[in-house]
């Protein structure tokens, strides 16, 4: 038997937050599912020493902006994931971690969707998908065709530089 919820949220990014404070102030029901933690993709798919591309008197979201004691700054990765643990707190944001999606689809009604996620079946009637533009890497079709030993890594997958081989010059090449 399906759980049902008016909405749900998939993403408890920037976001799926900033939704969920909305949807709290109007009195709408709703869950925000997380496949991992609030920020997940900063965390796992971010490199170690990015910053936010904004000073950190631009980190707003409904409700809640910046506190900190450096507005013109700029905010480390952990930074701005202690900034969305700490809104998703403060709002009270109904977060579901460690629930991924895996399927959506119509239900038979047609009036609501079915959520089938790791943790069990939900409908819903409105179905918030916030889990940003770049989930699935592009990777061009001719990075196939190179050579094997060259060292390939995509962004998402960039941490820091010890994942780069270290690459010596022969004598007499620059």
């Amino acid at each position: 038997m399906a759980e049902v919820i008016d909405t749900v949220i998939a993403g408890a990014g920037h976001a799926g937050l900033a939704l969920s404070y909305y949807l709290t102030r109007n009195g709408t029901e709703h869950i925000v599912l997380e496949r991992g933690k609030v920020a997940e993709r900063w965390r796992t798919e971010r490199w170690d020493s990015l910053v936010f591309q904004f000073p950190n008197w631009s980190l707003q979201l409904p409700g809640r902006s910046y506190q900190g004691p450096d507005p013109d700054g700029y905010a480390s990765k952990d930074e701005f994931i202690r900034f969305l643990e700490d809104y998703a707190s403060i709002i009270r944001a109904p977060v579901r971690c460690d629930t991924e999606v895996v399927g959506l689809r119509e239900a038979e009604s047609r009036r609501s969707m079915i959520l089938e996620t790791t943790r069990g079946v939900i409908e819903a009637k409105n179905v918030v998908v916030a889990t940003g533009p770049f989930q699935v890497p592009k990777i061009p079709a001719l990075s196939r065709d190179l050579p094997s030993d060259l060292f390939q890594i995509h962004a998402r997958d960039y941490r820091n530089p010890d994942q780069l081989p270290l690459i010596r010059c022969r004598p007499g090449r620059r």
